[in-house]
């Protein structure tokens, strides 16, 4: 077969940018102090060093068309210093107009406090699923890089059922109502056991960063999705 000329080639990716499903995407980042760990001895940078550059250079991988938005989660967040979540920059507008800003309030990120990982990741999936876009690929991307600490005593287990349970009714009716949560365990003491079981019941895949030099790769790869 003969190539066709680069001039072809191009327009005929800019068609498929226009034609394929576009997507609606909430990246839910971990905050926690963890992330200031050293993630790279080599270089002396941090876990949340590590993901900011990944999760910038993975901005380029989305069409212009997708909607993308950045919600941080750790404990004592927000003006009132109570929010175990916070929405840096809301979903809303497409990645034409919305690029730089991610990347600014990524690069702006720094290392806070705990983890409450099921209730942060529980609030992100009910919003996608409250603001359920038909005509796009609907997803929760969540980076975390441990278990489930939200500063309380006794209820994980309990958390933890009710997370799983929303995501398995969400995922009987996936055909109208498909909102999937892609988990990337993240460092060697994320929870990848539990991290996996949160993908399966919203019928997605889990991504193993368990070396935080990997984060570049796996994010690009979560990306690939939409």
């Amino acid at each position: 077969l003969e190539v066709p000329e680069p001039e072809v080639m191009v327009a005929l990716l800019d068609n498929w940018d226009e034609q394929r499903k576009g997507a609606r995407v909430v990246l839910l980042m971990d905050v926690s102090g963890s992330m200031g760990d050293i993630g790279d001895p080599d270089t002396g940078e941090t876990k949340l060093d590590l993901a900011k550059r990944a999760a910038i250079d993975a901005l380029d991988d989305f069409a212009a068309q997708d909607i993308v938005g950045l919600r941080i989660f750790s404990t004592d967040l927000g003006p009132s210093g109570t929010a175990e979540f916070v929405d840096v920059v809301p979903v809303g507008r497409r990645m034409t107009d919305n690029r730089e800003a991610l990347a600014t309030a990524i690069r702006a990120l720094a290392p806070t406090n705990a983890t409450p990982l099921y209730s942060a990741t529980q609030a992100a999936y009910e919003d996608a699923v409250a603001a359920f876009d038909e005509e796009r690929i609907n997803a929760v991307v969540l980076l975390s890089d441990g278990v489930n600490d939200d500063g309380e005593t006794g209820d994980d287990d309990e958390q933890l059922d009710s997370l799983l349970a929303a995501l398995e009714a969400g995922g009987e009716g996936r055909l109208t109502q498909p909102v999937r949560v892609f988990p990337i365990a993240y460092g060697e003491d994320a929870d990848l056991s539990t991290l996996r079981r949160i993908a399966e019941a919203s019928t997605a895949a889990v991504y193993d960063a368990s070396d935080p030099t990997s984060i570049d790769k796996v994010f690009a790869a979560v990306v690939s999705n939409f």
